[in-house]
């Protein structure tokens, strides 16, 4: 309650209203400030993000639970308070996945609500993503701490999934596609996050959603808060383009060695081989189930385990990476608006050095896994290393089986197939797949034909044997179902259920898994059904066509090798060079009037031997009867 003093008013001024002249009594009044005026208006000791979060941040998931704790992830304090120095209005955060990174900011909007209200926004790169984090993260952020469950209303409407309105501030949900949750609200602090997953525009009439997020800030053009974070993919994407173009300084946070207790930034370098592991291991699955890996300090050449990294980061600090200067010096010194940091997963106490090593080691052989070291480990945008491929190379990999036979000597675990549907016809690929992880495979038997009693003939009708005469067959075959065939490929896979199954090429930007289901009921065009529907597999094609290009490169003799027979053509190898890789959108494209049905077959059989998992097959528990191959309807004629 406030009593104001009280006021004495003179009865005869002219300008004295005729009814309050009349009045003999003192007028005295009084008022109450709300309990969210109070709240708000109450003079508080001042206290930075990353003092506030340890009194009043409460974690409910994940493997570290209860009340937040800075000496985890000790390179995030810096970032959060860094986020409420007066001059920055920017903060961009290029980082590896799982490092705490959206978890930072969000503790950034808690502080906000308590200290320095105002509205708010999150642009996610989709609805569903939208959804789960406000449900999941931001309400359980609220609900979770005291300090900040005292601001709800109590409305349960309030609280609703993509709009959580407070006493005194509203935080809004969006998400990329949508520029309609984009536009018509004035904001002051915005998240977008995971940026390279956003699509280029809003949609076809609409800038891209990072500028329509932006623009709703202007009204709050001096005290603004906007937060870009996300794991890099190219350097044409986002985040990347923010974290260089658009920041006036970057930020790495330097750790200090145990040992000598010199500062020095972490870097992933092969030529000195800062990280370590025995000369003679090159297995990734025991490089990392034994934790083999170690640091080498740059100063000392002392080894870290993963205790010793842990608190080589606990007492690290952030420089300028240009003029070595710590956070706050910079900051007070230069006073920038926009800033960013650059986060790599290994300064991360929940990634072991052994994970970075052994993601490392992936891709030396799979184009795929070198992307992801780069991306998820690095922080830093693939840059392809696409190599030109010869048909002559391609010719190399033959060796001196004729065209039909399977190697012998028990080698091989099952045959699949691929085939490219044409309106012409039918190109076709059969291929041997070993045993284990290397995914070692032979080419049986590749071709076109011109009908779906052929096609039928070459899959389950001819007899694939060995030199020492055992027979195989097809285990499963996948079909391009897509073009103008499309309905006689579901009536002819419906035929032959469990044998072959229609697919569609995906291209990356569109799916989160290599493999993917879809149920069809309609015939393509039409509202006619399909007697009990049909499953479609939609495949990423660019994820099987790296994989792919990187087992080209692999020799001969060396293990996961990519065999041809001796009758391979020249035409065969003409086709699996016909694509090359856009490096700004990195998606393989074919030029017009080139060939390419035979490296779309190649395509479909690794995409079947994934679907089937042939990779995790161990010979010795097949041939025990322990476990068997997966279970196919064949034809009455097949015997193993």
């Amino acid at each position: 309650m406030f009593n104001a003093a009280p006021i004495i008013v003179d009865s005869t001024p002219s300008w004295l209203p005729s009814s309050l002249k009349e009045r003999d009594k003192e007028i005295s009044f009084s008022f109450r400030f709300s309990k969210p005026e109070r709240k708000i208006y109450r003079k508080r000791k001042k206290i930075p993000p990353s003092g506030w979060v340890e009194k009043h941040r409460v974690i409910t998931a994940g493997s570290l639970p209860g009340k937040w704790r800075n000496r985890v992830t000790p390179y995030l304090p810096g970032i959060m308070d860094a986020s409420f120095f007066p001059t920055v209005q920017s903060i961009i955060i290029c980082k590896a996945p799982q490092v705490g990174g959206s978890e930072c900011v969000n503790n950034c909007i808690g502080y906000a609500v308590d200290r320095d209200p105002g509205p708010a926004l999150y642009v996610y790169p989709d609805e569903q993503t939208a959804k789960e984090n406000s449900r999941d993260r931001i309400q359980l952020m609220i609900t979770s701490s005291p300090r900040l469950r005292s601001y709800l209303t109590g409305v349960h409407d309030d609280e609703a999934t993509m709009r959580i309105n407070l006493q005194h501030m509203p935080i809004y949900m969006a998400w990329a596609r949508s520029a309609a949750r984009l536009a018509n609200k004035p904001i002051r602090f915005v998240v977008f996050d995971e940026t390279d997953k956003y699509p280029d525009t809003a949609n076809l009439r609409e800038a891209d959603p990072i500028s329509l997020g932006e623009k709703r800030t202007i009204w709050f053009k001096y005290n603004r808060k906007i937060w870009k974070l996300s794991t890099p993919t190219i350097e044409k994407g986002p985040i990347w383009k923010a974290f260089t173009t658009e920041a006036q300084v970057i930020f790495d946070y330097w750790v200090c060695c145990p040992a000598c207790g010199k500062l020095q930034l972490m870097e992933f370098e092969t030529e000195r081989k800062s990280f370590r592991w025995p000369e003679d291991e090159w297995d990734p699955e025991k490089i990392e189930s034994q934790n083999l890996a170690r640091y080498v300090c740059k100063h000392c050449d002392a080894r870290w385990d993963d205790a010793t990294r842990n608190a080589a980061v606990r007492w690290g600090k952030w420089f300028s990476r240009d003029g070595h200067l710590e956070l706050f010096d910079y900051l007070n010194t230069h006073r920038p608006t926009k800033i960013a940091f650059h986060i790599p997963s290994w300064i991360s106490p929940l990634i072991t050095l052994s994970e970075v090593a052994a993601a490392f080691i992936r891709g030396q052989k799979d184009k795929n896994k070198l992307k992801d070291f780069c991306n998820n480990h690095k922080a830093e945008p693939w840059k392809d290393y696409t190599v030109e491929r010869k048909e002559e190379r391609i010719l190399t990999l033959r060796d001196n089986r004729p065209r039909g036979m399977v190697p012998g000597g028990g080698v091989v675990s099952c045959l699949l197939a691929g085939v490219d549907t044409q309106d012409e016809g039918f190109y076709y690929r059969v291929r041997a797949f070993g045993w284990g992880m290397d995914l070692e495979s032979w080419g049986i038997r590749e071709g076109f034909i011109d009908s779906f009693n052929a096609l039928a003939q070459v899959l389950w009708h001819e007899r694939y044997a060995d030199a020492d005469g055992n027979d195989y067959y097809v285990h499963l075959a996948v079909q391009d179902a897509m073009g103008h065939r499309t309905s006689e490929v579901y009536d002819f896979v419906r035929m032959h259920p469990g044998l072959i199954i229609p697919s569609q090429g995906i291209d990356t930007r569109r799916m989160t898994q290599p493999l993917a289901w879809s149920n069809i009921e309609f015939y393509p065009g039409t509202k006619k059904p399909i007697p009990g529907g049909v499953k479609l597999l939609r495949v990423d094609v660019t994820y099987y066509k790296n994989q792919l290009a990187g087992k080209l490169e692999i020799a001969p003799e060396d293990p996961g090798a990519f065999h041809l027979h001796e009758e391979t053509t020249e035409e065969y190898a003409r086709q699996m060079c016909a694509e090359y890789i856009d490096p700004d959108k990195q998606i393989w494209v074919c030029p017009e009037n080139r060939a390419n049905h035979f490296w779309d077959c190649e395509v479909l059989c690794l995409a079947a031997a994934d679907l089937l998992r042939v990779k995790f097959w161990k010979k010795e528990e097949y041939e025990k009867g322990i476990v068997s191959a997966p279970t196919v309807i064949k034809p009455k004629w097949m015997t193993r």
